[in-house]
């Protein structure tokens, strides 16, 4: 049994990965295939790209689909008010399980004081907050990225000036004031390793998720290969180690980005038990989104 805590849909078709079909029926036979009985689908809303998929179309996409749950988001940049008031209709009615946040990707640090009303929030409906950690990729679409050439619309690319508000770090200041709030630092915050290792044995409701740790099927780049897969198998087995680290490690694929079997490859390597592996891959996530064993 697996519980695929970070996983995202498209109804365009994927350029430059291991499937070009992002859509809810390749979900659920993705589910079928590798015995996943639960895929949190997230919010996205990239106004540098001028991208995302809303709460609103999310919702209306799963509905009906027990397959599924959905975390929300909003545009803290430019909707922020708007925002924090829909989630908080969406939680009221239990339509979201969790929230999702994207400093780098919109231009906010995650502990400024105006995001306290997302963390009120997040503690009044026992809602798990996730961020986008670690590396930022791409603002311009990849489809234009693939015809060669593209140069990105903004001058200078905003990735390459916001890359410091994903950082683990940024989120101390925050931590210190919610500690009753599970937070899940996506990717395992990949590069900054050791900076989230830190954070995680400093504040017990800090997760993580080993997501997004290479596009799977690119061997064109220094992604996938298997020098890289090592150095992340290695990187996790250093999570395991801290305080309560197996019982903070979340299965997650970033999908359509890493496989669900390169997910899988990656805690079969980790020399765990099985009891270990199943905290992992559903037990650990169970308990943070608030499932009875």
């Amino acid at each position: 049994m697996i519980i695929d805590i970070h996983a995202h849909t498209s109804s365009h078709k994927m350029w430059g990965l291991h499937t070009d079909d992002a859509s809810i029926e390749k979900l659920k036979a993705e589910a079928w295939r590798m015995g996943v009985s639960r895929t949190v689908l997230l919010a996205t809303y990239f106004p540098f790209k001028g991208t995302g998929l809303s709460n609103v179309e999310l919702l209306r996409r799963i509905q009906g689909e027990e397959l599924f749950l959905a975390f929300g988001s909003l545009d803290v940049m430019n909707y922020l008010d708007e925002g924090v008031a829909e989630l908080e209709q969406l939680a009221f009615n239990r339509l979201i399980r969790g929230i999702k946040l994207y400093p780098g990707y919109q231009v906010f640090n995650p502990s400024d004081i105006n995001l306290d009303d997302v963390y009120d929030l997040a503690q009044m409906f026992d809602l798990p907050v996730m961020f986008h950690g670690g590396e930022l990729h791409h603002c311009c679409p990849s489809e234009q990225r693939a015809a060669g050439g593209f140069k990105c619309k903004h001058d200078p690319c905003p990735i390459n000036l916001y890359q410091h508000l994903s950082h683990p770090d940024r989120l101390r200041p925050m931590l210190k004031r919610y500690g009753d709030v599970k937070f899940i630092v996506s990717h395992l915050a990949n590069p900054y390793f050791e900076a989230l290792r830190g954070l995680m044995a400093e504040f017990d409701n800090v997760y993580t998720d080993i997501s997004g740790q290479f596009v799977s099927g690119n061997h064109n780049s220094d992604e996938d290969t298997p020098e890289n897969r090592q150095q992340i198998v290695d990187q996790i087995k250093r999570f395991c180690d801290l305080p309560r680290g197996v019982e903070r490690i979340l299965f997650g694929t970033d999908f359509p980005i890493q496989s669900y079997d390169d997910s899988v490859w990656l805690v079969e390597n980790l020399g765990l038990t099985p009891v270990e592996r199943a905290k992992i891959y559903w037990h650990n996530a169970g308990s943070v989104l608030g499932f009875s064993d």
